[in-house]
């Protein structure tokens, strides 16, 4: 009869073993452990430091913009560096970033360095990195087109809180005393547009014929002639309806007949400028009448930027070529409805109308801002549609969203962008 040997010597010996390993076993778990840890604190304070040289860069350019010496820049931006690193949510010290400046450019260096926490058993206390980055101008020079709703729904607080904030996106948009030579980097057009459009001084240019109509009539057994004048127009027909093509013969906009002769308000196309106050007179005379034709907004608000629309204008309010570089084009759109009304049925309802231009406004490289106020779904839809992406669509439901909505727009159209 076989058996099993007890011996608790052997059972001594290996758990003498195994708590043997398992202790030379921790220092290489908590050695990984603690690289790990330090790891993410490193790569965390890597962004907070990225972060904050962006910020202040970019402060110091703008600094820069509105006429700051050098010397002033390289205080700025290490005033705002200092103030954001230190708002960090780990220990970390860095030196006063290295900066240099020229003409478009503001560029900031700076090294960094954060002690480690459990990487210290592998003799390492410090990590050390070094961030860099640089602004220049987003944009050399700019055309922007203001496209006001002022429809009859926009009466009474609409229209004033409309006034409120475009007339501050003026102000953030054009330098109060820019640098010699960069007066005109960004000029401003406005339109508005309500159940036609009024072509002003430009109807004649647009539609190949003279403000001055006149309508024969028979009554009562005779023949009269009925004279009138409008500016009011409608969309255009035919192969270039949804293109920015220079009017001419075939290719003219739709003027107004007799019988809605006046269905477009007083508002006339106010070309490029560069001077605040005319844009102010603008805003001030904005009124709100009549229906909502959204499309003729979209597509007079491109023409006004259009080079190809350059010889219906004056020379200094020319559109800036597409191609010209360092520059950019921005649509604004706005409305507080849905687009209802056309002047020629055949060419597709107000909607499908807005959007073939906004198609191809964006393919000629126009950037399109949308601002759906106050806006049912319908409108809400056409407008996010033509925005050029989602965080280029707004969608204020007060005064103060509204104000919000156009400076986040001005600012963005002014803004610098990261290059390095």
């Amino acid at each position: 009869m076989c058996g099993k040997i007890w011996n608790p010597s052997f059972k001594r010996n290996s758990d003498g073993q195994m708590a043997i390993l398992f202790a030379l076993s921790l220092f290489p778990i908590a050695l990984i452990a603690g690289f790990a840890v330090d790891f993410q604190v490193l790569t965390t304070n890597k962004s907070k430091a990225q972060s904050s040289i962006d910020s202040a860069v970019i402060a110091g350019t703008r600094a820069y913009q509105d006429g700051a010496t050098k010397l002033e820049v390289q205080q700025t931006v290490r005033t705002y560096f200092t103030a954001l690193i230190s708002n960090g949510p780990f220990p970390l010290t860095c030196t006063l970033p290295a900066v240099v400046i020229d003409d478009t450019d503001v560029e900031a260096t700076t090294s960094c360095t954060m002690d480690t926490f459990l990487a210290k058993i592998a003799d390492i206390d410090t990590f050390e990195f070094d961030v860099e980055t640089a602004t220049t101008y987003g944009i050399g020079k700019v055309d922007v087109s203001f496209v006001f709703d002022v429809s009859g729904s926009m009466d009474g607080q609409r229209i004033a809180d409309l006034k409120i904030a475009a007339r501050d996106a003026v102000d953030t948009l054009l330098v109060e005393d820019p640098k010699p030579g960069h007066e005109d980097d960004i000029r401003i057009s406005m339109v508005a547009y309500n159940g036609a459009f009024n072509a002003g001084d430009y109807f004649e240019a647009a539609t190949g014929s003279s403000s001055s109509q006149s309508v024969n009539y028979y009554y009562n057994g005779r023949w009269y002639t009925y004279y009138y004048y409008s500016t009011c127009v409608f969309e255009r027909e035919g192969s270039q309806a949804f293109t920015d093509a220079a009017p001419g013969p075939g290719q003219y906009i739709v003027k107004a007949d007799v019988y809605r002769r006046d269905d477009c308000g007083d508002a006339e196309p106010l070309a490029l400028t560069s001077s605040r106050q005319p844009l102010y007179d603008y805003i001030t005379a904005l009124g709100a009448e009549g229906n909502t034709a959204g499309h003729l907004g979209v597509a007079w608000g491109w023409y006004m930027i259009s080079p190809a629309w350059s010889a219906v204008f004056p020379e200094s309010a020319a559109p800036l070529a597409y191609d010209e570089p360092d520059s950019a084009k921005a649509l604004i759109l706005m409305t507080d409805g849905a687009f209802n009304t056309v002047g020629d049925s055949s060419n597709g309802n107000s909607t499908w109308q807005a959007k073939q231009l906004c198609d191809q406004a964006k393919a000629a490289g126009i950037r399109i801002y949308s601002v759906a106020f106050q806006a049912p779904e319908a409108g809400r839809e056409v407008l996010q549609y033509c925005s050029s992406g989602s965080e280029f669509f707004f969608r204020p439901e007060n005064g103060q969203q509204l104000q919000d909505a156009y400076q986040s727009i001005a600012s963005s159209i002014s803004d610098l962008r990261i290059t390095l």
